[in-house]
């Protein structure tokens, strides 16, 4: 898959069914795999912060989450027409995967966790749910990631669907890779969320606009307030200061 490096990192020029195609290819590793939908926050932290730049750059594959990634892809040729939104993308791959393919979920409470199987039950009636771990809301110990990899290796998933909080989420599946033994781990935020309608989406006239993070912020404004204004600006700043960077070193080549 064709990938263009947006503030450093490589972020595949993907579309739902070719992503869907992709993480198929990756279950069939013999190693565990890791699959980042990342919107502006999660590549301008990753060019802020050099350990989670680190972090990211172990992601075997980086979709782009967001509308102003597709613009910045775009204006480097890709073409593309939509983002790869982590929930739709959770939801196209549920859809679309029934028996063989085994799928865990990992994350947020036991009531969403319940409500998630029966969505994704909806979605696909022969879907396989290996199982379902709700971690605690906090850092785990050794003994609980030792049975949290016990409890997945048993289950032998294709696919691990993840929902921590923040960059959290990226950090543990590339941490935690070591303890298991194959699968694909996809990092998709608040994707258990959103499907199991504990919060709205935003309107589609926003998605396509790339003000998903406006209507968070109407919702969440002193929790979200301080990280957007933040790290939209820093992913504004970084481009423009990588454009020049490629305009100067044109006009500087013989």
């Amino acid at each position: 898959m064709n990938t263009i490096e947006i503030l450093g990192t490589p972020v595949a020029c993907a579309t739902y069914q070719s992503a869907l195609d992709r993480i198929k290819e990756l279950a069939g590793a013999p190693r565990p795999t890791a699959v980042c939908p990342a919107n502006t926050h999660i590549l301008a932290e990753a060019r802020h912060d050099p350990g989670f730049g680190r972090v990211l750059s172990q992601f075997d594959l980086v979709l782009p989450d967001g509308m102003p990634i597709v613009w910045a892809l775009n204006h480097r040729g890709a073409r593309l027409a939509d983002r790869v939104y982590g929930p739709y993308f959770m939801r196209h791959a549920l859809q679309n995967t029934p028996r063989p393919w085994r799928h865990f979920f990992f994350g947020d409470t036991e009531e969403c966790l319940a409500d998630l199987r029966q969505v994704a039950m909806t979605l696909q009636p022969d879907i396989e749910i290996a199982g379902a771990i709700s971690p605690p809301f906090r850092t785990a110990t050794p003994d609980e990631e030792a049975s949290f990899a016990d409890t997945i290796n048993r289950a032998a998933p294709d696919f691990i669907w993840v929902a921590l909080p923040g960059v959290r989420m990226e950090r543990w599946i590339i941490a935690s890779q070591p303890r298991f033994r194959r699968g694909v781990f996809l990092a998709v935020g608040d994707a258990f969320t959103l499907l199991t309608k504990r919060r709205d989406f935003a309107p589609r006239w926003m998605q396509r606009r790339g003000l998903t993070w406006a209507h968070r912020l109407c919702h969440e404004p002193l929790r979200l307030g301080p990280r957007y204004v933040r790290y939209n600006s820093l992913f504004v700043l970084y481009c423009i200061a990588d454009w020049w960077r490629r305009r100067s070193g044109a006009r500087a080549a013989p």
